[in-house]
């Protein structure tokens, strides 16, 4: 299995209409990616005080790594991420391995 996390910043120009889109958008991605287990996705909200700024998160658990690397140009990744990377100030990835 493959962990990967995202983690973004946004831009002022970042709505939350936007935002709520492609939360729904990364969502959707387990039932048309084949080798997605499951999709989370969410805002920051740790009270450790250790986000760095990064505001957001995706998580995709992976069936393994050829999953993964079949899911990068995944139409249905590439149609998520497209409206949001003009709102993107920073983003983070760390994949591993469990």
């Amino acid at each position: 299995m493959i962990q990967h996390n995202v983690f973004f910043t946004w831009k002022p120009s970042m709505t939350r209409e936007l935002e709520t889109q492609a939360f729904a958008a990364f969502l959707a991605m387990k039932q048309s990616i084949p080798g997605v287990v499951s999709v989370s996705v969410g805002l920051q909200n740790s009270p450790e005080g250790l986000g760095k700024g990064f505001t957001a998160g995706l998580s995709v658990v992976f069936t393994d790594a050829a999953a993964r690397d079949a899911y990068l140009p995944h139409p249905a990744h590439i149609a998520a991420v497209t409206p949001i990377k003009p709102h993107i100030e920073d983003v983070c990835v760390l994949d591993y391995a469990f």
